[in-house]
């Protein structure tokens, strides 16, 4: 049975990040999703709230928990055979090109899915920043999420 898990900060989850679960849902027999911490960001939206956003999309379909430690060591804790990076671009492909050799270095293979061309712009930034702005990001984010991300920034 193949495992993946995927990393990130999903603040908020968007319809790029979904596309990478999607994709890896059809590789791999189980997917797990890990909440980690950058210390670069400032997050918009709580731990438990970006888990409920995962959850609000897949369900039972992916196991998704909150890690504070790196991300090889939450692929090792979850029995996972690779972690799963999504890349938009150049500008991810350079960075985690330089995080994959960490991960193998540490005993933990990285897969690459590349964005479709239509997401190549969706970024978990440019949705905080259209928040902060007033500006809708309906475009940005699946029904569920949108709804969530509307709750959430009405308390």
């Amino acid at each position: 049975m193949s495992k993946c898990l995927i990393t990130g900060t999903f603040d908020p989850l968007t319809i790029g990040h979904e596309a990478v679960i999607k994709r890896a849902l059809t590789v791999f027999d189980h997917v797990a999703v890990a909440i980690l911490v950058n210390p670069d960001k400032e997050t918009m939206f709580s731990v438990e709230e970006r888990i409920r956003m995962v959850k609000s999309v897949f369900g039972e379909k992916v196991e998704v928990f909150y890690s504070d430690g790196w991300a090889v060591d939450a692929a090792k804790e979850t029995h996972a055979d690779v972690l799963v990076r999504g890349i938009r671009g150049e500008g991810d492909l350079s960075y985690e090109e330089e995080m994959a050799r960490y991960n193998r270095d540490h005993g933990v293979e990285t897969v690459f899915f590349f964005a479709e061309a239509g997401l190549t712009e969706v970024t978990s930034t440019a949705v905080r920043t259209a928040l902060e702005a007033g500006t809708d990001v309906k475009d940005y984010l699946s029904e569920d999420v949108y709804r969530l991300v509307t709750e959430y920034r009405g308390k």
